[in-house]
């Protein structure tokens, strides 16, 4: 017979004419439980179980708890410890429904986490971007799980938790090093400014103090090209297209910027910025893009179809390839999976980690009402630096606040020398 506190309340109330039969009960019973009193002398104290064996066969109660309790001297005490052990059964029932509840909650999660990993609407794909999220919180119910100690739940638990962190792991595990004072290193800046924002000063320091080879802004309006037109005595060759309504881009670089153009890939509002860098006598195509948001139908379909034509224009490319800007889209979801398949490129931060950039608190709606906690709980990395195969990544970070909702993206790439 298996013994839990619901089989020993009903011992208590039994009316078993055969103490032999009861005794075999309690000895079963007082393998789980530190304390076992015996009710056949009075008062009842507690015994071993070993002496169990020993004791009175004629009993008829048996009292089992985990804590010492008083001598016990009248009948009425046996109902009071079988209101404790009643209490005890609440108790028990209250921690497997919790356990119950958490797990539900934790196979959810990770079910939520898997079907948004397929294509679908734009609101099923938009839940397929918060798998660090989703970690997170399978994690803390996965915590509390393990006090209620049901090994069944436990091993579910574990197995959903390890699901959804074989998304995260990959991004973790560290490349061959590369050594960034390699004379073809190049370092390019990415960094979606947003209209609204007003701080002019701070995005021209981190110009200026990380000294990159390529700065690519997105989100200007005229004022905004005024001002960082003044990084052309470090950044001279530029090419912008101001827009007040966050479809501006701008690309400024140290290194001659050939046949560059505005192209539309896919759209006719929202331009990218395509041209050749010489480096070391080597033409690398560069692709500067910021795909709109997919936050309506309209939107995600937009998106998509220029990432869609992007990919067709880079795999007609015969030379190494540079795509950096705010793609509005992580690498969780089915369509940039599909695109980096199509473009043949890698991701910079393959090795280096999540490198979450958006969002990030603002002094301007709607960010301005969001809580700093709460800004950093949902950050995702939706601005990439993806290269070519034949370019190597020595690190790639995000950068300072600058007043943007999006932190600024810093990428060391190595390009490898030509060959002779």
């Amino acid at each position: 017979m298996r013994f839990s506190q619901k089989n020993l309340t009903v011992v208590l109330h039994a009316k078993i004419e055969n103490p032999k039969s009861l005794h075999r009960l309690a000895c079963g019973a007082s393998r789980f439980y530190k304390y076992i009193y015996c009710r056949g002398t009075e008062p009842c104290v507690p015994i071993m179980r070993k002496q169990l064996a020993f004791c009175d066969r004629s009993s008829n109660r048996f009292v089992f708890t985990t804590c010492r309790l008083p001598p016990l001297t009248a009948h009425s005490d046996i109902f009071f410890l079988m209101r404790i052990f009643d209490k005890n059964l609440e108790n028990n029932f209250l921690i497997r429904l919790a356990s119950y509840a958490l797990l539900l909650g934790i196979i959810l999660i990770t079910l939520l986490s898997i079907i948004s990993s397929f294509r679908g609407n734009f609101l099923l794909e938009l839940f397929s971007h918060f798998k660090i999220q989703y970690f997170v919180l399978n994690f803390l119910l996965f915590g509390l799980l393990v006090l209620a100690r049901k090994q069944k739940f436990t091993v579910i638990g574990l197995f959903c938790l390890s699901i959804v962190l074989a998304e995260i792991v990959p991004w973790y595990i560290p490349h061959t090093n590369i050594g960034i004072n390699n004379p073809t290193k190049l370092r390019v800046l990415s960094s979606n400014i947003n209209n609204e924002n007003q701080r002019y000063s701070q995005v021209l320091s981190l110009v200026r103090q990380e000294k990159p080879d390529i700065a690519v802004f997105m989100e200007i309006n005229q004022d905004w090209v005024k001002q960082l037109d003044s990084l052309k005595d470090i950044l001279p060759y530029t090419i912008a297209k101001a827009n007040p309504y966050n479809l501006g881009i701008a690309v400024y670089s140290k290194h001659p910027l050939k046949d560059a153009s505005l192209t539309f890939f896919g759209t006719s509002q929202n331009p990218s910025i395509v041209g050749n860098l010489d480096i070391n006598g080597q033409i690398v195509s560069l692709i500067a893009a910021h795909p709109p948001p997919p936050i309506k139908s309209a939107l995600f379909k937009a998106r998509n179809q220029q990432l869609n034509e992007i990919g067709k224009y880079i795999k007609s490319l015969k030379t190494r390839v540079i795509m950096v800007g705010d793609f509005n889209i992580t690498m969780w979801s089915p369509y940039y999976k599909q695109f980096i398949s199509k473009a043949g490129l890698k991701n910079a931060r393959k090795g280096f980690g999540i490198v979450p950039t958006w969002p990030s608190k603002t002094n301007y709606p709607p960010y301005s009402k969001m809580p700093s906690l709460l800004t950093r709980l949902l950050s995702i990395p939706i601005d990439h630096c993806l290269v070519s195969p034949g370019i190597n990544v020595a690190k790639i970070r995000a950068g300072s606040y600058v007043g943007s909702d999006h932190r600024p993206l810093i990428t060391d790439l190595v390009i490898p020398e030509k060959k002779t």
